[in-house]
């Protein structure tokens, strides 16, 4: 081996020798040490190697005893270990071992990455005591207090445990250094080593942030949602942030929330007994809306992808597509009440290479939509390099992104992408699923498949559709209500449609007997304003409005026994001039009561509103 690596020093920076070792001494409370363990050649004999890492030990391993005859007065734990004067080349080689009189074997340095030298003395600390946490290295080790070390030991292995220094077991008797070189090549020596025995200091505050790892910044996830990050040394436990609320001494180094649908912001800081690190910069996630009910037509075809050949044939993007594209018609019928398309659900589809696919949707007149383009591609590049393997259903804004790096897509909700299309280059354009007019006919899936060397196929298709929702109120009255304490409410048995045929009556309820009345409809919004002062009402619907017919209310007076029935089909038929007309599927028509009540203010009281959609 060569002699050559990388070597970063981090923490503290560099401090004169004896200087690092009074304030470490200081810091871990040393009370004192045993001197005059033995050196030797590292090796003991030949060159290293021989062993096979970590089951089977390397021969020529040296090994140093040390007597410890008495310990210090009020010594619990072991604050150093120190290898004086060692050189050696290539310090990876090395496992340094302490085995207690028990004959117990404890890690203090094991291999550490590069390929440096060791040259001058070295102290091996409890970590977060003043020692530098040790990374990789070039040229010499920097003589100096350095934290253990453990590397990728499986502890444990050959009665060898990567025990923390400060819980060594602390007892007179013989101690044991032992060296292993793990690889040949490089030899060197240690003239002596020295154990120190004391009390355990509190370890120094965490002095770096975590690392956050998922969910990844401006990424999409679902509930219940796994945060993570990575371990940061002298951390006992964390504190993590989401949105604003913290909560405190979290162990380990994930924690599961389940927030609300919407965007999000989270940051972990590491803490221990002496304080707290500085917190990671802040990612934010969003948890988007559940995926609206819908009504799902099926009966599209599956089929290869592409239909034969390989993809890539004949493409130059983004004006001229590739040869054998799938391509899957059905005749569908829209639900009745559909405004419009809620999710396109594909079956059963497997392909390599998921970045190169662009699905298309055609509708019934011919027009040309992107349902998702190639996730990951830029300017027709490879894109995204994992696979198809389930079912997947495209939403318009509900579901998961398409993530930038996986093996294989899980199957599940996504949203619609789009990528770097240009809208309407070829007649496909970048229309989100909500906008694309429906109608009964012909709908037709293409798949193309951009590039070469990958295939699949789909089971089948979806065009799925919103269901229609009943009536609802807003902006109910106050009480005490009218002057005999009516509320009144205000109902309807269903939606209207566009022809009128649907069943839609309207019932004003709870209001005062034997009153006039009527109900009014506005289709420009809603508002919420006193309707005189002093009342118990208010107006709800933007003018301008429509009124309906006069209605007497019925009932006892002096009661809440009355009621307003207005047949709404009947009132649009009879009147085809009236506000809103013509109306078409998706129009908001906003309605409210009102009926006579001399004694109040303004002499009438009102309702609350209603809201419908015509289907």
């Amino acid at each position: 081996m060569t002699s050559v690596s990388q070597h970063i020093q981090r923490g503290l920076g560099l401090l004169a020798a004896v200087s690092a070792l009074s304030i470490a001494a200081q810091a871990r409370q040393t009370i004192g040490c045993t001197t005059g363990g033995p050196g030797g050649p590292i090796p003991t004999a030949g060159t290293g190697g021989g062993g096979v890492y970590p089951t089977t030990l390397p021969p020529n391993a040296l090994s140093l005893p040390l007597a410890v005859p008495s310990l210090p007065p009020g010594a619990t734990s072991v604050t150093e270990i120190k290898f004086n004067s060692v050189t050696h080349t290539f310090s990876g080689d090395l496992q340094w071992v302490v085995f207690d009189p028990s004959g117990v074997g404890h890690n203090l340095f094991n291999r550490p990455g590069g390929g440096c030298d060791l040259g001058g003395t070295y102290v091996i600390v409890p970590e977060c005591t003043g020692g530098t946490p040790f990374t990789t290295c070039t040229g010499t080790v920097t003589p100096g207090n350095y934290d253990q070390f453990f590397g990728t030991w499986p502890s444990g292995t050959n009665n060898i445990f990567n025990t923390p220094l400060s819980t060594i077991p602390v007892s007179t008797g013989t101690w044991t250094l032992v060296v292993y070189d793990w690889a040949g090549g490089d030899i060197g020596t240690i003239t002596s080593w020295d154990i120190c025995f004391g009390t355990p200091a509190a370890p120094s505050a965490p002095s770096v942030a975590p690392t956050l790892t998922a969910p990844a910044d401006l990424s999409t996830a679902s509930i219940p949602v796994t945060l993570t990050w990575n371990t940061v040394p002298c951390a006992t436990s964390y504190d993590v942030d989401v949105d604003g609320s913290v909560t405190t001494a979290v162990s380990g180094n994930s924690f599961v929330v389940s927030p609300a649908p919407g965007s999000h912001t989270w940051s972990v800081r590491a803490r221990n007994v002496t304080g707290v690190g500085p917190w990671a910069t802040v990612f934010n996630f969003l948890v988007p809306l559940p995926p609206p009910a819908s009504i799902c037509v099926s009966g599209g075809p599956g089929g290869a992808i592409p239909t034969s050949g390989t993809g890539g044939t004949g493409s130059v993007w983004p004006g001229t597509f590739p040869l054998n594209e799938m391509v899957s018609s059905y005749s569908v019928t829209p639900p009745p009440g559909a405004t419009k398309i809620v999710k396109v659900q594909l079956d059963s589809l497997s392909h390599t290479w998921i970045g190169d696919l662009q699905i298309v949707l055609t509708d019934p007149t011919g027009g040309r939509h992107n349902v998702v383009y190639r996730p990951g591609s830029v300017t027709g590049s490879v894109g995204l390099a994992c696979d198809y393997g389930g079912t997947y259903s495209i939403y318009e804004s509900s579901g998961l992104s398409f993530p930038t790096t996986c093996t294989a897509l899980t199957p599940g909700d996504y949203v619609q992408t789009f990528g770097d299309w240009p809208t309407g280059t070829s007649s496909v354009f970048n229309t989100p699923l909500g906008l694309i007019p429906i109608s009964s006919g012909t709908w037709t899936l293409t798949i193309y498949d951009w590039a070469g060397g990958d295939s699949g196929t789909l089971g089948g298709w979806q065009l799925c559709f919103d269901t229609p929702s009943g009536p609802t109120t807003f902006c109910p009255p106050q009480a005490p209500g009218s002057t005999n304490g009516c509320i009144a409410t205000i109902a309807a048995s269903g939606q209207p449609n566009a022809a009128h045929s649907n069943p839609c009556t309207i019932t004003v309820s709870n209001v005062e007997g034997q009153k006039q009345g009527l109900i009014f409809y506005g289709i420009s919004g809603q508002v919420n304003v006193p309707w005189c002062l002093g009342g118990a009402s208010f107006l709800c619907v933007k003018s301008p409005t429509q009124r309906m017919p006069i209605l007497t209310s019925g009932g006892v007076a002096g009661t809440c026994t009355g009621q307003l029935v207005q047949d709404w089909n009947a009132f649009q038929l009879a009147n085809p001039g009236a506000l809103g007309s013509p109306w078409v599927a998706g129009d908001v028509v906003n309605l409210q009561g009102w009926f006579r009540d001399p004694p109040a203010c303004k002499t009438t009281q009102l309702t609350e509103g209603l809201q419908l959609t015509y289907q």
